[in-house]
Protein backbone atom coordinates (compact mmCIF):
# COMPACT_ATOMS: atom_id res chain seq x y z
CA UNK A 1 0.00 0.00 0.00
CA UNK A 2 1.81 2.92 -0.85
CA UNK A 3 2.42 5.64 1.98
CA UNK A 4 -0.17 3.09 3.28
CA UNK A 5 -0.33 4.33 7.11
CA UNK A 6 -3.44 5.23 8.87
CA UNK A 7 -5.77 7.76 6.76
CA UNK A 8 -2.85 10.38 6.14
CA UNK A 9 -2.49 12.50 8.85
CA UNK A 10 1.24 13.04 7.31
CA UNK A 11 2.45 14.99 10.03
CA UNK A 12 3.52 11.53 10.91
CA UNK A 13 5.56 11.00 8.21
CA UNK A 14 8.52 11.04 10.01
CA UNK A 15 6.81 7.87 11.67
CA UNK A 16 5.63 6.16 8.50
CA UNK A 17 9.71 6.42 7.16
CA UNK A 18 10.86 5.18 10.36
CA UNK A 19 8.24 2.35 9.97
CA UNK A 20 8.58 1.69 6.82
CA UNK A 21 4.76 0.98 5.78
CA UNK A 22 3.38 1.24 9.19
CA UNK A 23 4.51 -2.63 9.83
CA UNK A 24 5.16 -3.71 13.50
CA UNK A 25 8.28 -5.21 14.50
CA UNK A 26 7.06 -6.83 17.66
CA UNK A 27 8.09 -10.15 18.24
CA UNK A 28 5.68 -12.45 16.50
CA UNK A 29 5.76 -15.74 14.83
CA UNK A 30 2.78 -16.50 13.17
CA UNK A 31 1.57 -15.17 9.53
CA UNK A 32 -0.63 -12.20 9.34
CA UNK A 33 -2.75 -12.11 6.56
CA UNK A 34 -5.25 -8.59 5.33
CA UNK A 35 -6.20 -7.21 2.18
CA UNK A 36 -9.57 -5.27 0.99
CA UNK A 37 -11.39 -4.80 -2.46
CA UNK A 38 -12.70 -1.35 -3.84
CA UNK A 39 -16.45 -1.45 -5.56
CA UNK A 40 -16.82 1.25 -7.79
CA UNK A 41 -20.47 2.36 -8.83
CA UNK A 42 -19.75 5.18 -12.08
CA UNK A 43 -22.71 7.36 -11.67
CA UNK A 44 -21.74 9.56 -13.65
CA UNK A 45 -18.75 10.20 -16.45
CA UNK A 46 -18.63 13.16 -19.12
CA UNK A 47 -15.53 12.55 -20.20
CA UNK A 48 -17.09 8.92 -21.95
CA UNK A 49 -19.43 10.57 -23.45
CA UNK A 50 -20.01 8.93 -26.62
CA UNK A 51 -17.09 6.71 -26.74
CA UNK A 52 -18.83 2.96 -27.09
CA UNK A 53 -21.00 1.23 -29.60
CA UNK A 54 -24.89 0.86 -28.63
CA UNK A 55 -27.19 -1.85 -28.71
CA UNK A 56 -27.41 -1.77 -32.37
CA UNK A 57 -23.92 -1.29 -33.06
CA UNK A 58 -23.82 2.66 -33.75
CA UNK A 59 -20.22 3.57 -32.91
CA UNK A 60 -19.55 6.57 -30.53
CA UNK A 61 -23.18 6.72 -29.71
CA UNK A 62 -23.16 6.20 -25.43
CA UNK A 63 -21.65 5.97 -22.52
CA UNK A 64 -20.62 2.48 -21.40
CA UNK A 65 -19.44 3.42 -17.98
CA UNK A 66 -22.01 5.25 -16.10
CA UNK A 67 -24.19 3.36 -14.17
CA UNK A 68 -22.16 0.53 -14.46
CA UNK A 69 -20.30 -1.67 -11.29
CA UNK A 70 -17.01 -2.28 -11.48
CA UNK A 71 -14.37 -3.72 -9.23
CA UNK A 72 -10.88 -1.50 -10.20
CA UNK A 73 -8.83 -3.35 -7.93
CA UNK A 74 -8.19 -6.07 -4.47
CA UNK A 75 -5.06 -6.92 -2.85
CA UNK A 76 -3.79 -9.80 -0.62
CA UNK A 77 -0.68 -9.14 1.64
CA UNK A 78 1.08 -11.60 3.15
CA UNK A 79 3.35 -10.63 6.59
CA UNK A 80 5.51 -12.21 9.15
CA UNK A 81 7.93 -11.00 11.75
CA UNK A 82 10.56 -13.24 13.14
CA UNK A 83 12.77 -11.25 15.85
CA UNK A 84 14.07 -8.31 14.81
CA UNK A 85 12.85 -9.08 10.73
CA UNK A 86 9.92 -8.32 9.14
CA UNK A 87 9.04 -10.04 5.44
CA UNK A 88 5.80 -8.69 3.70
CA UNK A 89 3.93 -9.68 -0.10
CA UNK A 90 1.31 -7.23 -0.85
CA UNK A 91 -0.41 -8.90 -4.86
CA UNK A 92 -2.52 -6.56 -6.54
CA UNK A 93 -5.18 -7.97 -8.47
CA UNK A 94 -6.80 -5.45 -11.19
CA UNK A 95 -9.56 -6.11 -13.44
CA UNK A 96 -12.25 -4.54 -15.59
CA UNK A 97 -16.26 -5.42 -15.27
CA UNK A 98 -16.69 -9.14 -13.90
CA UNK A 99 -13.25 -10.04 -14.57
CA UNK A 100 -10.38 -9.90 -12.40
CA UNK A 101 -7.05 -11.46 -12.11
CA UNK A 102 -3.96 -11.62 -10.73
CA UNK A 103 -1.83 -8.43 -11.89
CA UNK A 104 0.71 -7.30 -10.27
CA UNK A 105 3.87 -7.63 -6.97
CA UNK A 106 3.36 -4.58 -5.44
CA UNK A 107 5.79 -4.97 -2.79
CA UNK A 108 8.37 -8.17 -1.57
CA UNK A 109 10.30 -6.42 0.93
CA UNK A 110 12.03 -7.06 4.00
CA UNK A 111 12.14 -4.67 7.03
CA UNK A 112 15.80 -5.12 9.17
CA UNK A 113 15.43 -3.38 12.40
CA UNK A 114 19.28 -2.80 12.71
CA UNK A 115 20.92 -4.12 16.06
CA UNK A 116 22.81 -0.47 15.97
CA UNK A 117 20.76 2.55 16.36
CA UNK A 118 17.61 0.78 17.67
CA UNK A 119 17.08 4.17 19.48
CA UNK A 120 16.62 5.68 16.18
CA UNK A 121 14.69 3.26 14.74
CA UNK A 122 17.17 2.71 12.30
CA UNK A 123 15.66 0.13 9.36
CA UNK A 124 16.97 -1.42 6.44
CA UNK A 125 14.64 -1.89 3.72
CA UNK A 126 14.96 -4.34 0.82
CA UNK A 127 13.09 -5.65 -2.17
CA UNK A 128 10.20 -3.85 -4.14
CA UNK A 129 8.58 -1.49 -1.89
CA UNK A 130 6.48 1.54 -1.86
CA UNK A 131 7.74 4.92 -2.20
CA UNK A 132 7.99 6.95 0.59
CA UNK A 133 7.74 10.56 -1.49
CA UNK A 134 4.52 11.78 -2.34
CA UNK A 135 1.23 12.92 -0.43
CA UNK A 136 -1.14 10.66 -1.62
CA UNK A 137 -1.88 6.95 -0.79
CA UNK A 138 -2.27 4.20 -3.75
CA UNK A 139 -4.59 2.02 -1.98
CA UNK A 140 -8.39 2.62 -1.34
CA UNK A 141 -8.71 2.32 1.83
CA UNK A 142 -5.76 5.16 2.99
CA UNK A 143 -7.38 7.35 0.50
CA UNK A 144 -9.52 10.68 1.22
CA UNK A 145 -11.20 10.35 -1.89
CA UNK A 146 -11.54 7.89 -4.63
CA UNK A 147 -9.45 9.17 -7.26
CA UNK A 148 -5.89 10.60 -7.47
CA UNK A 149 -4.34 13.98 -8.35
CA UNK A 150 -2.16 14.92 -10.69
CA UNK A 151 0.68 15.42 -8.44
CA UNK A 152 0.21 11.32 -7.79
CA UNK A 153 2.36 10.62 -11.33
CA UNK A 154 5.22 12.89 -10.80
CA UNK A 155 6.82 10.76 -8.09
CA UNK A 156 7.08 6.86 -8.30
CA UNK A 157 4.47 4.52 -6.19
CA UNK A 158 7.11 1.42 -5.71
CA UNK A 159 10.88 1.12 -5.95
CA UNK A 160 13.30 -1.54 -5.87
CA UNK A 161 16.22 -1.28 -4.28
CA UNK A 162 17.23 -0.45 -0.51
CA UNK A 163 16.14 2.06 1.77
CA UNK A 164 18.14 2.90 5.15
CA UNK A 165 15.35 5.01 7.66
CA UNK A 166 15.45 6.43 11.06
CA UNK A 167 14.91 8.87 13.24
CA UNK A 168 13.11 10.52 15.75
CA UNK A 169 9.55 11.89 16.20
CA UNK A 170 10.38 15.04 15.42
CA UNK A 171 12.68 14.40 12.69
CA UNK A 172 13.41 11.60 10.67
CA UNK A 173 14.55 10.57 6.93
CA UNK A 174 15.80 8.09 4.60
CA UNK A 175 18.65 7.09 2.21
CA UNK A 176 17.38 5.60 -1.52
CA UNK A 177 19.51 3.19 -3.75
CA UNK A 178 16.92 2.01 -6.44
CA UNK A 179 16.64 0.99 -9.92
CA UNK A 180 15.75 3.90 -12.17
CA UNK A 181 12.30 4.70 -11.37
CA UNK A 182 11.37 6.60 -14.29
CA UNK A 183 12.98 3.56 -16.70
CA UNK A 184 9.14 1.82 -17.96
CA UNK A 185 10.64 -0.93 -19.54
CA UNK A 186 13.08 -3.48 -17.70
CA UNK A 187 15.09 -5.37 -20.53
CA UNK A 188 15.34 -8.80 -20.41
CA UNK A 189 18.91 -10.26 -20.95
CA UNK A 190 17.45 -13.63 -20.62
CA UNK A 191 16.34 -13.91 -24.46
CA UNK A 192 19.52 -14.57 -27.10
CA UNK A 193 18.61 -12.41 -29.44
CA UNK A 194 17.25 -9.60 -27.62
CA UNK A 195 17.53 -5.75 -28.49
CA UNK A 196 17.09 -3.51 -25.06
CA UNK A 197 13.94 -1.17 -25.82
CA UNK A 198 14.61 2.58 -27.12
CA UNK A 199 12.99 3.84 -23.72
CA UNK A 200 15.09 1.48 -21.61
CA UNK A 201 18.41 2.43 -19.81
CA UNK A 202 18.63 -0.60 -17.92
CA UNK A 203 22.24 0.16 -16.17
CA UNK A 204 20.62 3.31 -14.42
CA UNK A 205 19.78 4.00 -11.06
CA UNK A 206 17.87 6.54 -8.37
CA UNK A 207 19.53 8.29 -5.50
CA UNK A 208 17.12 9.67 -3.10
CA UNK A 209 17.00 10.75 0.12
CA UNK A 210 13.59 12.30 2.58
CA UNK A 211 13.21 14.42 5.52
CA UNK A 212 10.57 14.98 7.75
CA UNK A 213 10.32 17.72 10.16
CA UNK A 214 7.55 17.47 12.79
CA UNK A 215 8.07 19.79 15.72
CA UNK A 216 4.35 19.44 16.81
CA UNK A 217 1.22 18.14 15.47
CA UNK A 218 0.22 21.23 13.68
CA UNK A 219 2.67 21.66 11.54
CA UNK A 220 5.07 19.49 9.72
CA UNK A 221 7.63 19.68 7.08
CA UNK A 222 8.47 16.82 4.68
CA UNK A 223 11.23 16.78 1.61
CA UNK A 224 11.43 14.05 -0.82
CA UNK A 225 14.48 14.30 -3.44
CA UNK A 226 14.99 11.41 -6.62
CA UNK A 227 17.22 11.38 -8.99
CA UNK A 228 16.90 9.69 -12.38
CA UNK A 229 18.94 8.93 -15.14
CA UNK A 230 16.80 9.23 -17.86
CA UNK A 231 16.13 12.91 -19.44
CA UNK A 232 14.17 15.20 -19.68
CA UNK A 233 12.69 14.41 -16.40
CA UNK A 234 16.07 14.12 -14.47
CA UNK A 235 15.37 15.00 -10.99
CA UNK A 236 12.61 15.22 -9.38
CA UNK A 237 11.78 17.59 -5.72
CA UNK A 238 8.48 17.08 -3.50
CA UNK A 239 7.93 19.46 -1.14
CA UNK A 240 5.02 18.74 1.44
CA UNK A 241 3.41 21.03 4.61
CA UNK A 242 1.40 19.62 6.41
CA UNK A 243 -0.80 19.25 9.84
CA UNK A 244 -3.80 18.30 11.69
CA UNK A 245 -5.39 20.18 14.23
CA UNK A 246 -7.76 18.94 16.97
CA UNK A 247 -10.76 21.25 17.88
CA UNK A 248 -12.08 18.62 19.52
CA UNK A 249 -11.42 14.90 20.62
CA UNK A 250 -13.45 13.77 17.73
CA UNK A 251 -12.93 16.43 15.59
CA UNK A 252 -10.07 16.62 13.28
CA UNK A 253 -8.44 18.65 10.40
CA UNK A 254 -6.46 17.98 8.17
CA UNK A 255 -4.11 20.48 5.77
CA UNK A 256 -1.51 19.33 2.94
CA UNK A 257 0.21 21.78 0.57
CA UNK A 258 2.53 19.72 -2.16
CA UNK A 259 4.67 21.22 -4.66
CA UNK A 260 6.17 18.78 -7.17
CA UNK A 261 8.98 20.05 -9.83
CA UNK A 262 11.17 18.11 -11.93
CA UNK A 263 12.94 19.34 -15.21
CA UNK A 264 9.91 19.64 -17.45
CA UNK A 265 6.73 19.75 -14.93
CA UNK A 266 5.64 21.63 -11.32
CA UNK A 267 3.10 20.82 -9.86
CA UNK A 268 1.13 22.09 -6.87
CA UNK A 269 -1.67 20.82 -5.16
CA UNK A 270 -3.97 21.40 -1.36
CA UNK A 271 -5.76 18.71 -0.04
CA UNK A 272 -8.44 19.65 2.96
CA UNK A 273 -9.94 17.19 5.25
CA UNK A 274 -12.33 17.29 8.19
CA UNK A 275 -13.39 14.28 9.84
CA UNK A 276 -15.73 13.86 12.39
CA UNK A 277 -16.08 10.77 14.39
CA UNK A 278 -16.77 7.95 11.45
CA UNK A 279 -17.91 10.90 8.66
CA UNK A 280 -15.81 13.04 6.54
CA UNK A 281 -14.79 15.64 3.89
CA UNK A 282 -12.12 16.14 1.94
CA UNK A 283 -11.56 18.75 -0.84
CA UNK A 284 -8.61 18.48 -3.24
CA UNK A 285 -6.93 21.03 -5.63
CA UNK A 286 -4.14 20.25 -7.89
CA UNK A 287 -2.48 22.01 -11.12
CA UNK A 288 0.32 21.16 -13.52
CA UNK A 289 2.32 23.38 -15.36
CA UNK A 290 4.33 21.62 -18.35
CA UNK A 291 7.40 23.42 -20.36
CA UNK A 292 6.33 24.72 -23.04
CA UNK A 293 2.98 23.69 -23.16
CA UNK A 294 0.81 26.76 -22.43
CA UNK A 295 -2.12 24.89 -21.01
CA UNK A 296 -2.48 23.91 -17.17
CA UNK A 297 -5.26 21.62 -16.57
CA UNK A 298 -6.50 21.70 -12.95
CA UNK A 299 -8.53 19.06 -11.52
CA UNK A 300 -11.39 20.16 -8.43
CA UNK A 301 -12.10 17.34 -6.21
CA UNK A 302 -14.59 17.08 -3.41
CA UNK A 303 -15.23 13.82 -1.55
CA UNK A 304 -17.74 12.41 1.28
CA UNK A 305 -16.29 9.73 3.83
CA UNK A 306 -17.91 7.10 6.27
CA UNK A 307 -16.40 4.38 7.75
CA UNK A 308 -20.00 1.75 8.14
CA UNK A 309 -17.56 -0.28 10.48
CA UNK A 310 -14.19 -1.12 10.84
CA UNK A 311 -13.78 -3.50 8.09
CA UNK A 312 -16.27 -1.23 5.05
CA UNK A 313 -15.86 2.50 4.10
CA UNK A 314 -18.51 4.42 1.81
CA UNK A 315 -16.99 6.89 -0.49
CA UNK A 316 -18.83 9.27 -2.65
CA UNK A 317 -16.60 11.58 -4.88
CA UNK A 318 -17.34 14.66 -7.48
CA UNK A 319 -14.47 15.53 -10.33
CA UNK A 320 -14.03 18.27 -12.30
CA UNK A 321 -11.10 18.09 -15.12
CA UNK A 322 -10.46 21.19 -16.47
CA UNK A 323 -7.75 20.48 -19.74
CA UNK A 324 -7.29 24.29 -20.07
CA UNK A 325 -7.27 23.90 -23.72
CA UNK A 326 -9.46 25.90 -26.52
CA UNK A 327 -12.12 24.33 -27.62
CA UNK A 328 -12.25 21.61 -25.04
CA UNK A 329 -14.61 21.77 -21.96
CA UNK A 330 -14.08 20.31 -18.54
CA UNK A 331 -15.91 17.20 -17.63
CA UNK A 332 -17.37 15.90 -14.37
CA UNK A 333 -17.18 12.50 -12.80
CA UNK A 334 -19.40 11.06 -10.00
CA UNK A 335 -18.53 7.87 -8.27
CA UNK A 336 -19.44 6.07 -5.77
CA UNK A 337 -17.05 3.71 -3.75
CA UNK A 338 -17.50 0.81 -1.61
CA UNK A 339 -14.37 -0.52 0.32
CA UNK A 340 -14.40 -4.09 2.23
CA UNK A 341 -11.60 -4.58 4.14
CA UNK A 342 -10.16 -7.94 5.72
Amino acid sequence: MKKSNAVLSLFAAGAMIVGGAGLSYADADDLKVSGFGAIDFYVSSEANDNQCSDTNGNANSTNCKEMQFNVPYAEVDFEKTVGSVTVRLDLDFNGTGNNIAADDVEQMRFDWMLPVGQELGLTLTGGIFNSPVGFESQDAPDKLQVSNGQLFNMVPSNLAGIQLAGGTDMVSGSLLFTNDWRDPVPFATNAPTATPPVNSVGEENTLGATLAITPMPEVGLSIGYLGSGIKPNEDTLDIILSGTIMPSEDLSLLYALEYVTNEKQDGMGITLNAMHGKHGATVRYDTVETDGVTAEPTSLTIALLCSLEENLKVKLEWRDDDPDVAGANSTDATTLQFVALF
